[in-house]
């Protein structure tokens, strides 16, 4: 043992001399029989025990001098914490004081003691207090000494709850090794802890296990015009916000939706307020959103409402944007402080430059109720909102629901047949290509009103000198040209138009054969068109300007191949994209689609061939290798309104051969049997002129071998019919 102070040895010897009357007045009550308080002895004067001092004492020593001062029995473990303690009380102490600090050295070091009864107390680690079943009291703790002995008591409530009592109140009070059981049917609570700490507790039960003075009252409010879901939503929202600080804890609303009432509970002197906001929003008010249809006559509901929806959206995500700014700039403005801790090295911005950017809500054009739908069937948007919202819908769909504008494409669609020395088929048109670097040079073509080729030029460029017509004029004068279609077209701007000149033909996709005698198949055919497919689709632009996004796709037969005993086509395919940007009436040239096709031939005399020797020499084997490229001719003309299209279209009709029958039909939409047999249109405008004429009626040709055989039809098909010679 180690060696300690003078005053210690002077301490022991004094409690030795002590023993039988400390013991006789500190026998413990047992846990059986309830506990009295003691009356404190007043007259009599405590007994001192001079100055503790203890330095460097392990806990055996200190149990050994608790034990000397109480005459009690101190039961320990072997596994007690080593430790070491020091105190130094400075001045004298009596007994009962100098007990209860040997007791809280323990316990700071992590040593409890427990009261056995009689003669006996038990000294534990801490962390096993409970499980060594402390003494249970019985009736209250404030008559006892207070000490650090680990007792358990169990406390019964009439007016908290237990379970809430525990969590919010009692747990912070409890010690480091203490414990709490809830006993929710009693509402009971069973602590363990030291006796001081259970006596404070119990101090602080007392207080607050009492009846509550009900200070608020209760007003059941009767609304006329509002909902009651609705008030209450806009009191809560005052509650947690503005009047907060007056209203929170105190005041609760509920809406009764079946009467339409508020039942609130509050404070008498909120009630003025609560009443005054109530009356001022409970009252007839005009309806705050309304219904309109907008019916639509150039642009499609259905791709109008998406437009105006994502406007809504963008909309509605900057104003929770704001709101999240807000939201944070006002945190900041309530926590300065914090802000200067966490941005030390910046300097923390003023509340008037944080609040800068709430005022954006107030432009925002749609409110929260605003909502479309489109109706297919009448093309029209049905619309609902507030009357701001519908206002705002009618100027945003005036200025989308308007005429877009038409362009007129005209085509001109040729195969040139190429010579050997010839590098584009442009030169058959009186333009001469002369690369890369200057495609056209000293174009030499006749206006719109020339006969032919002429010796002038003419600039490509030029809508006052230059027409699609000279290009059919000039391919007359070349054999190796050949105008395939001339079609014109009208598109909107932004939509698709299509030139398709092709011809459709059978493709065997599949086949079934049938195991009979006949030995049948079944053939699957799908049709193919197979020609010229021209893809445009423009953009106009305010200047005149033409943006087109161009496809040409061409489609040929350049042989067949045996498919199932089928002759199946193998079709060749020359495809070209492009995209350009010309002024209004300008031509567009697309070149360079050339093909090359091998031709084999002879000139053998059918009868003399079949002579040996004298056959091969009267006649010879021949191949022929062609050139040819497809140059097609575009030139856009804007039309900005209906008038010129109007004024156009009856300019292409006076041009027209038909053109009374046309403008008949137009006029009386009614042909009034123009095209039948015998009338005048036919007498005036359907001449046979030779039996060897060919008819093309609806893509098939014949021959004509009798008139009269030919008139029938061609009469009925004149709207169709085109004569070649």
């Amino acid at each position: 043992m180690k060696p300690i102070s003078y005053s210690l040895f002077f301490l022991f010897g004094l409690a030795l001399s002590m023993v039988s009357t400390v013991t006789a007045q500190n026998v413990p009550t047992r846990v059986a029989r309830p506990l009295t308080p003691v009356e404190p002895q007043v007259d009599q004067p405590e007994e001192m025990v001079g100055v503790l001092m203890l330095r460097d004492e392990s806990a055996p020593q200190v149990l050994n001098l608790l034990e000397k001062m109480t005459g009690k029995i101190i039961l320990r473990r072997q596994d007690i914490t080593a430790v070491k303690i020091n105190f130094n009380s400075q001045d004298e102490l009596s007994k009962a004081d100098a007990v209860l600090a040997l007791e809280s050295l323990l316990t700071l070091n992590g040593i409890m003691l427990t009261d056995m009864g009689g003669r006996f107390m038990k000294a534990v680690p801490a962390t096993n207090v409970n499980s060594h079943v402390p003494v249970m009291l019985d009736g209250s703790t404030l008559g006892r000494t207070p000490s650090q002995k680990i007792y358990a008591k169990l406390f019964k409530f009439e007016y908290l709850q237990a379970e809430q009592a525990n969590g919010t109140t009692i747990t912070p009070l409890l010690s480091q090794n203490a414990s709490s059981v809830v006993f929710p049917k009693s509402n009971a609570l069973l602590i363990t802890d030291a006796l001081i700490n259970l006596q404070r507790i119990e101090k602080i039960v007392q207080q607050m296990d009492k009846p509550q003075t009900i200070r608020e009252e209760i007003q059941f409010i009767k609304l006329n015009y509002i909902q009651a879901s609705e008030m209450q939503q806009r009191i809560d929202n005052l509650v947690q916000g503005p009047l907060k600080h007056y209203l929170e804890g105190n005041t609760s609303v509920t809406a009764d939706e079946r009467t339409n009432q508020l039942i609130l509970i509050t404070h008498p002197g909120n009630l003025e307020v609560i009443q005054r906001v109530i009356d001022s929003m409970d009252v007839d008010a005009a309806p705050l959103t309304a219904s309109e249809v907008f019916p639509l006559r150039q642009a499609k509901a259905e791709e109008v409402v998406p437009i105006i929806e994502g406007i809504i959206s963008g909309q509605k995500e900057g104003r929770e944007e704001d709101a999240k700014v807000a939201r944070e700039n006002t945190q900041n403005t309530a926590n300065p402080n914090k802000n200067q801790v966490a941005n030390a090295p910046t300097a923390a911005p003023t509340p008037q430059a944080t609040t800068t950017s709430s005022p954006s809500n107030s432009s925002l054009q749609f409110s929260s109720f605003v909502g479309l739908s489109a109706d297919e069937r009448t093309n029209a948007i049905v619309a609902y909102g507030t009357h701001q919202d519908l206002k705002t819908l009618k100027e945003l769909i005036e200025k989308i629901d308007i005429p877009l504008p038409q362009v007129l494409i005209e085509a001109v669609i040729t195969e040139v047949t190429l010579k050997e020395d010839q590098a584009s088929g442009i030169s058959s048109f009186g333009f001469d290509y002369t690369g890369v670097g200057n495609i056209f040079s000293n174009a030499s073509i006749t206006t719109a009103g020339g006969t032919g080729i002429s010796s002038g030029t003419v600039d490509l460029n030029n809508p006052d000198e230059f027409s699609l017509t000279a290009l059919v004029t000039a391919s007359d004068t070349d054999s190796n040209a050949r105008i395939l279609s001339t079609p014109r077209i009208m598109v909107s701007h932004n939509e698709e138009g299509i030139i398709n000149v092709s011809e459709s033909r059978p493709i065997i996709t599949s086949s079934t054969s049938y195991s009979n005698s006949e030995g049948n198949v079944r053939s699957n055919v799908e049709y193919r068109d197979i020609g010229i497919k021209l893809t445009v689709t423009p953009l106009i632009g305010a200047d005149g300007t033409v943006q087109m996004k161009i496809e040409q796709t061409i489609e040929n037969v350049v042989g067949t191949i045996q498919v199932d005993e089928n002759d199946q086509p193998i079709i060749g395919i020359r495809e070209a994209t492009s995209t350009v940007s010309v002024q209004d009436n300008q031509v567009i040239v697309l070149g360079g689609l050339q093909q090359n096709s091998v031709t084999d031939g002879n000139s053998y005399v059918p009868i003399l061939r079949r002579i040996p020797i004298i056959g091969e020499l009267l006649g010879t084997d021949s191949t022929e290798y062609d050139r040819t490229e497809l140059i097609i001719f575009l030139r856009p003309k804007v039309l900005q309104n209906p008038a010129i299209a109007q004024s156009l279209s009856d300019e292409y009709i006076d041009q027209a051969e038909e053109k009374d029958a046309i403008q008949h039909y137009l006029k009386h939409n009614t042909s009034d049997d123009l095209y039948m047999e015998g009338s005048k249109f036919e007498k005036e405008h359907l001449e046979i002129e030779s039996t060897s004429d060919v008819l093309e009626i609806e893509d098939s040709t014949f021959e004509k071998e009798e008139p009269q055989a030919t008139t029938q039809p061609a009469t009925r098909n004149s709207r169709s019919l085109r004569r070649t010679r």
